[in-house]
């Protein structure tokens, strides 16, 4: 029995050295880690905190008066970052919460990403004079609504050096709600993510 102590002690101790984690399921809720990147929390603000601008926006409402739906584009979010992000984590958040006011519906046919857009609505229109095809069941002509707004907007990153030799890393998500009519910004929201970390933690 005590030859088996030796090797048991050592493999757990190489266990521990080699990092060895059990794989846990995160509690978005309760999380409170920080990373140096970005991560799904700063995401989340920065949709939280543009779709509250424009919900609150003076300007957007006075051109958005209810009992009429109003059609918004997602158009280009410039990933003006190193980190080779997916814009959509934030876009997809807004479009979410808005399509929660009865004033909005997003465009399937208008979008900067062919993510954002529904070949669907193209392709069903093929069949018109399709004799294999009950025609009143076709989408006929005059039904696509245009945009009347476009969802717009750039995310910058940032590494600033500390006097201690760590580092700052800055992240804006600067976001727009355009006027199509009248090709002006009613809205412009700016969220700032800054996290300060050791000079050996790395993000690019």
């Amino acid at each position: 029995m005590k030859h088996l102590i030796l090797p048991c002690a050592l493999g757990a101790l190489l266990l521990a050295g080699c990092g060895y984690d059990k794989t846990v399921l995160v509690d978005t809720v309760n999380d409170t880690e920080i990373v140096a990147g970005l991560d799904y929390k700063d995401f989340e603000t920065a949709a939280t905190e543009a779709t509250n601008a424009i919900l609150s926006s003076a300007k957007l409402r006075n051109v958005t008066p209810a009992g009429k739906t109003y059609v918004v584009t997602v158009g280009k979010v410039e990933d003006a970052t190193p980190l080779n992000i997916d814009t959509s984590l934030v876009t997809a958040r807004i479009e979410e919460a808005l399509l929660n006011d009865e004033r909005f519906v997003f465009s399937a046919v208008f979008a900067d990403s062919a993510s954002n857009r529904d070949q669907m609505v193209a392709d069903v229109r093929t069949v018109r004079d399709n004799d294999e095809f009950d025609q009143s069941t076709v989408q006929q002509k005059g039904q696509l609504k245009a945009a009347d707004f476009s969802l717009t907007g750039k995310i910058i990153a940032r590494d600033v050096r500390r006097d201690n030799g760590g580092h700052q890393y800055e992240y804006y998500f600067q976001l727009r709600m355009n006027d199509l009519r009248t090709g002006t910004t009613l809205m412009v929201k700016e969220t700032k993510v800054i996290k300060r970390t050791g000079e050996n933690t790395h993000t690019w």
